[in-house]
């Protein structure tokens, strides 16, 4: 059978061409989309992904957490290797270690073969390095190789998002795509005919900022505060170390905060403000190995203030709680520039397609990042004539990919 991965930054979820028509599949119970997660157990020496994943660490169990596991792909890490107890291992294999697993899950679901992969990819892995760009498509196609897959064939995200949608037929459609992962933002433009047989790309574009962006700067100028950042240390006046917030504020650095020179660090803090009730929370908070629950909790912050004007950050630990309420508008500045250079790649597209606002008739986003009131406005505000589609903004990628494998195979022009 052939399927469609929307493998993200954050999340990653399957779509499949059956007999019921395009669906998501199944990945975990009652959820058709994962976290890019995995998972090494010390003890055990196996490894889970997703949900499963997540939850080994957060009960205890002695191992090695690895979340955004994408962004390695645009990053010259690709060719180096990670601690997972003594052993050292290539984070090529972790990022086959968790394709292997989510397209064995998906056959276990289906009970087919998966034979043929149609790989969802953003515009640019790396916007700033056109050989990384190129590498990691490369990497990503012998993972999935190396996972027994014969064929594999890539399609830009944000045009797998404008398939997924059902357009009206009758009138020629300018879509604008806004697809907003946890790693980048991609943008395209895309006609598709009257009759939507014809489906044309006349423009796309990408940054290596994207939601995940938005977690670390919350984190590192506004949440981290309540556990010291900013301070002064009581004893000698030298202001608190920033490096240590900045490694919790970074999914991808989180393993780097439980290192003994950094602890010795955070340890050092204490001693010079004792008195301290943040520096003393945030000691407790990496000896207890909490970094995943803070940028976990830092992360639906960010989603709660897409509704609500404010938010308040709760961190316990047996001796004293801490609270820190976060406003929308401060949240909004933190992230104007992320936002802003979104923005700029997006009427780059516009330029690359050759088409002004006010000729785009319909806008597509995903992501979840898209929720946001700022993005919403900034990115989709010029488009006075468009309307937004109702789409899975968490879906519609991988249900786009499943739908241009299936008119590919059906002789559609694509």
């Amino acid at each position: 059978m052939q399927i469609g991965i929307d493998f993200g930054t954050s999340n990653t979820s399957i779509g499949y061409s059956g007999p019921q028509g395009v669906r998501l599949i199944e990945l975990e119970p009652d959820a058709t989309s994962i976290p890019t997660a995995v998972f090494y157990g010390l003890a055990s020496g196996e490894y889970a992904i997703g949900a499963e994943a997540v939850a080994a660490y957060e009960t205890g169990e002695e191992g090695r957490l690895m979340r955004s596991i994408k962004s390695v792909l645009g990053s010259s890490l690709i060719d180096e290797t990670t601690d997972v107890g003594r052993r050292r291992l290539p984070f090529r294999d972790v990022v086959a270690h968790f394709l292997r697993r989510v397209i064995a899950r998906a056959e276990a679901e289906t009970g087919e073969r998966v034979e043929s992969i149609v790989q969802g990819r953003p515009v640019s892995f790396n916007d700033r390095d056109a050989d990384l760009d190129r590498r990691a498509q490369a990497i990503l196609e012998s993972c999935l190789h190396e996972a027994g897959v014969a064929h594999v064939e890539f399609l830009d995200e944000p045009v797998a998002a404008a398939r997924s949608v059902s357009f009206p037929s009758g009138r020629e459609k300018l879509v604008f795509v806004v697809d907003i992962g946890g790693g980048t933002s991609d943008f395209s433009v895309v006609r598709i005919a009257s009759d939507n047989s014809g489906f044309d790309v006349l423009g796309s574009t990408g940054l290596y900022v994207g939601g995940n962006d938005f977690d670390q700067k919350l984190s590192f100028f506004e949440l981290s505060r309540l556990l010291g950042h900013g301070e002064t240390l009581e004893l000698n006046g030298l202001p608190v170390p920033s490096a240590p917030y900045s490694i919790l504020s970074d999914w991808k650095s989180l393993n780097k905060l439980y290192a003994r020179d950094v602890q010795k660090r955070i340890g050092w803090m204490v001693q010079n403000s004792p008195n301290s009730r943040a520096i003393r929370a945030f000691d407790h908070l990496v000896r207890h190995h909490e970094g995943h629950a803070y940028a976990k909790r830092t992360e639906q912050i960010k989603i709660e203030l897409s509704d609500t004007d404010q938010q308040a950050f709760v961190y316990d630990t047996p001796d004293l709680r801490l609270e820190r309420v976060v406003e929308r508008r401060v949240f909004e500045g933190l992230i104007d520039d992320a936002v802003s250079q979104m923005d700029t790649v997006a009427v780059d597209c516009l330029s690359q397609a050759g088409v002004s606002p006010d000729q785009v008739t319909d806008i597509v986003m995903v992501g979840g990042s898209t929720f946001i009131p700022l993005v919403q406005s900034r990115l989709a505000g010029r488009f006075g004539n468009a309307a937004v589609s109702e789409s899975d903004r968490f879906g519609a990628v991988a249900k786009g990919l499943a739908v241009h494998g299936m008119a590919q195979a059906q002789g559609y022009r694509v």
